[in-house]
């Protein structure tokens, strides 16, 4: 993992990820709303965390989507927003067919690395194609025939599920007043999105004084 925040700190991401699956795998998970939002979360345990990094979710069919990046960035450096998936209950046999990501104005895409995390094995990376839409600049990463399977494993009180992350890299290059960062997926028996499934804000500075200006 790279990016601004995993500089700051390994942990603070993998503190993210257990905010995120507390979340998405909860009964109370929107059906694909945008902007389900954290705003509990963000306080208390997870209050200096939030500060580092936004947080998000959705759902389509039985995927569940959580969505972390950073909450603030300076021109020059590279960040890295990670969509992640789970099984809703635990459900085998699932796969994610495509991540389809939209950045902040400004952001250049750098590289996409997916990884697979089951619950009692080690890290696998997994192949994947990425493709920047030369009009909107949004980045498709797109999955080999048959998909990136969402791991599960079987227990004696049912099935677990792992996660899938996919890390999608960028280069803060410019500094913009107003834009739109969101994440939206296909995978098994998922209906087609309407909109962005999660979304986020990240605030742009110069680095320079420590004037700029908020990008989202």
């Amino acid at each position: 993992m790279v990016g601004q925040l995993v500089r700051r700190g390994g942990s603070v991401l993998a503190a993210l990820a257990v905010v995120v699956g507390g979340a998405t795998m909860g009964a109370g998970v929107a059906g694909g709303a945008p902007g389900g939002g954290f705003g509990s979360s963000c306080s208390g345990l997870y209050e200096e965390l939030c500060g580092e990094a936004f947080l998000d979710h959705g759902a389509k069919g039985n995927i569940l989507l959580g969505y972390q990046g950073p909450a603030k960035a300076e021109v020059g450096s590279e960040v890295t927003y990670y969509p992640s998936f789970t099984a809703r209950d635990g459900i085998p046999g699932l796969a994610v067919m495509s991540v389809t990501h939209h950045a902040p104005r400004g952001f250049e895409f750098v590289g996409a690395e997916v990884t697979s995390r089951p619950r009692f094995a080690a890290d696998a990376k997994l192949d994947s194609t990425a493709v920047v839409d030369p009009v909107t600049g949004d980045v498709t990463v797109t999955a080999p025939a048959g998909g990136w399977a969402i791991p599960t494993s079987a227990t004696d009180a049912g099935s677990l599920s792992g996660s899938l992350f996919v890390g999608l890299r960028y280069k803060v290059v410019e500094s913009y007043l107003a834009g739109t960062t969101g994440v939206t997926f296909t995978g098994t028996d998922v209906p087609a999105s309407e909109g962005w499934l999660a979304t986020g804000a990240t605030r742009v500075t110069s680095g320079i004084g420590g004037l700029g200006s908020s990008g989202n």
